[in-house]
């Protein structure tokens, strides 16, 4: 073979050569092309279930709002059917509070006047009679003792404390004072009656009343429920007149006192 052929051979080889290695290497390009594309492809489909699966939740998270407010919707509904059934009630309640109390007002001036009429009716009951005062001394003591007798307190009262103003130097002033006293003890006027016995023990000590005074100014005091002031009361007339029959009853008083039963000592504060 001559060196022409040689060369043309070479060149022969050289071109085949080439163009297996062109041809080779448009199919490694195609093929990452076509793995590629499946990539992309693949992606595109991932990305279309993403969108599609959002889109879903979207979609159900509207049709519960939209539900949701379909209900709040019903219940406002309901509230305002609620209310206004409420304030019809209301309306016809207060309706008939007010007739009601036009009812009430009426009877009342009804009863009112029927009162009326019956007062003017009924004859007037008679005032008691004005209280004289004797103008010697033995008859206003008369008539006290008299007043005491009678249990008529109010005379007694009137009575005693003129005759003690007027006489207070007689040896009957102390027993006045203690009618009175007594008088008002009984007519269930305990505070009065402790004024007219301390009025006695102040200006008559001495007195031969004053025993029985304390013994009246214990039981006041206990009618009031100041059952330490009964005490002291009480304490003197024992103390001073022992042999007096009222020391035992003192005694007594003092023994229950020292162990009350509920009620009859107000709590000291």
């Amino acid at each position: 073979m001559t060196s022409c052929h040689l060369s043309s051979a070479v060149l022969l080889l050289v071109a085949v050569s080439s163009a297996g290695s062109i041809g080779c290497a448009t199919l490694k390009q195609h093929n990452d092309l076509a793995a590629q594309e499946q990539a992309d492809t693949d992606k595109l489909g991932q990305d279309n279930a993403a969108l599609r699966a959002e889109l879903e939740a979207v979609k159900q998270r509207l049709d519960n709002a939209l539900k949701a407010n379909a209900d709040t919707g019903t219940d406002v509904l309901s509230s305002k059917a609620r209310l206004n059934d409420l304030t019809g009630q209301n309306e016809q309640l207060s309706h008939q509070v007010e007739e009601m109390r036009k009812d009430l007002t009426a009877t009342r001036s009804e009863l009112a006047t029927q009162i009326d009429e019956l007062k003017r009716a009924q004859p007037a009951a008679p005032a008691p009679p004005p209280v004289s005062v004797p103008a010697d001394k033995a008859s206003h003591f008369a008539a006290l003792d008299s007043a005491y007798g009678r249990k008529d307190w109010p005379a007694v009262r009137i009575l005693g404390h003129e005759y003690a103003t007027r006489y207070p130097q007689d040896d009957q002033a102390d027993d006045a004072l203690y009618l009175t006293g007594d008088g008002d003890l009984q007519d269930n006027r305990p505070s009065s009656a402790l004024g007219e016995f301390n009025r006695l023990l102040k200006i008559y000590p001495r007195s031969n009343r004053l025993g029985p005074t304390l013994m009246e100014m214990g039981t006041a005091y206990l009618a009031l429920h100041d059952c330490d002031n009964a005490k002291l009361a009480f304490s003197a007339a024992q103390e001073r007149f022992p042999k007096e029959r009222f020391a035992t009853d003192a005694k007594k008083h003092l023994t229950e006192i020292a162990h009350p039963p509920a009620g009859m000592c107000a709590p000291q504060t």
